[in-house]
């Protein structure tokens, strides 16, 4: 298997090779998508279509929808996993996937809804082999409300994850495993963080403990949430609401919840009749 892998590593060629010549920016103002569209392999319609969005530096911005409106892969062509079938993404101008790639993914701090976790100790898990300290270590635990957990372990941050190659390894539940892979997050200390679906496997009132601390974290950072829970769509700079792979409304909350018959309000309505009934 492994002589298979290193037969064909040679053939894979990034899409972006040669092209990606021109400097990272971290200090850019502005990410447009310009007339996006993007269609995966093997399908007959586009997953995104036509999408224009203008997200600026140190934004908040909420991207919400039913399921398969298109919000996982709006990400992903963020963060360069894809390209566009059409149209551009640009950053103060300048196409992305003609930025430096090492240079652009080191911008990007993201959790996805199909995180990881590896078997070796909870330090490696967020730290990844960086040279972190554990005063780094313990201050993304806090800021994932993780730390008290971790504490209680008898080894602490050595403590490895799953009991795979240690039987005193610790076994976490699907939500504390999910604040270990946003402690990951906020320990990267990226300028662009993204949390698809952060917080899909905990209670409300750890939900709103997390977004709470999540919130003074990346108060200085462009940052942009995709939940189905839209409690923290409300306090969001910008939500931006798609439909069947379109951008079909775009504002703050006060101007969408106003909007007669709009997406955005029939999805807050719904949530929260569960809540005042």
């Amino acid at each position: 298997y492994v002589q298979a892998y290193q037969d064909i590593q040679p053939l894979s060629v990034p899409s972006y090779a040669g092209r990606d010549v021109n400097p990272a920016i971290p200090d850019f103002h502005e990410i447009t998508f310009e007339h996006v569209s993007f269609r995966y392999r093997g399908s007959d319609e586009n997953a995104l279509d036509d999408v224009c969005l203008t997200i600026k530096r140190g934004e908040r911005l909420s991207v919400v929808g039913y399921n398969g409106a298109g919000k996982s892969t709006l990400i992903k062509l963020l963060c360069r996993l894809y390209e566009p079938t059409s149209g551009k993404i640009l950053m103060d101008g300048v196409e992305i996937s003609t930025i430096n790639y090492e240079q652009y993914v080191d911008m990007l701090s993201v959790i996805f809804q199909d995180y990881v976790l590896f078997p070796v100790s909870i330090r490696d898990n967020i730290g990844l082999n960086t040279g972190s300290s554990d005063e780094q270590i313990w201050d993304a635990l806090e800021k994932s409300q993780l730390a008290e957990k971790i504490k209680k372990l008898p080894q602490g941050l050595d403590t490895e994850v799953t009991r795979e190659f240690d039987e005193n390894g610790a076994e976490f539940s699907g939500g504390e495993s999910q604040k270990l892979a946003i402690a990951r997050a906020v320990y990267t200390d990226a300028p662009i963080m993204i949390f698809d679906e952060p917080t899909s496997a905990l209670d409300p009132i750890a939900e709103y403990q997390i977004i709470r601390s999540l919130e003074s974290e990346v108060k200085e950072k462009t940052a942009i949430f995709i939940s189905h829970r839209l409690s923290s769509a409300k306090t969001s700079d910008k939500i931006a609401v798609l439909s069947n792979g379109e951008l079909c409304e775009f504002g703050t909350h006060s101007e969408l919840i106003q909007k007669e018959n709009g997406t955005y309000r029939e999805l807050f309505t719904a949530q929260a009749q569960y809540y005042v009934n």
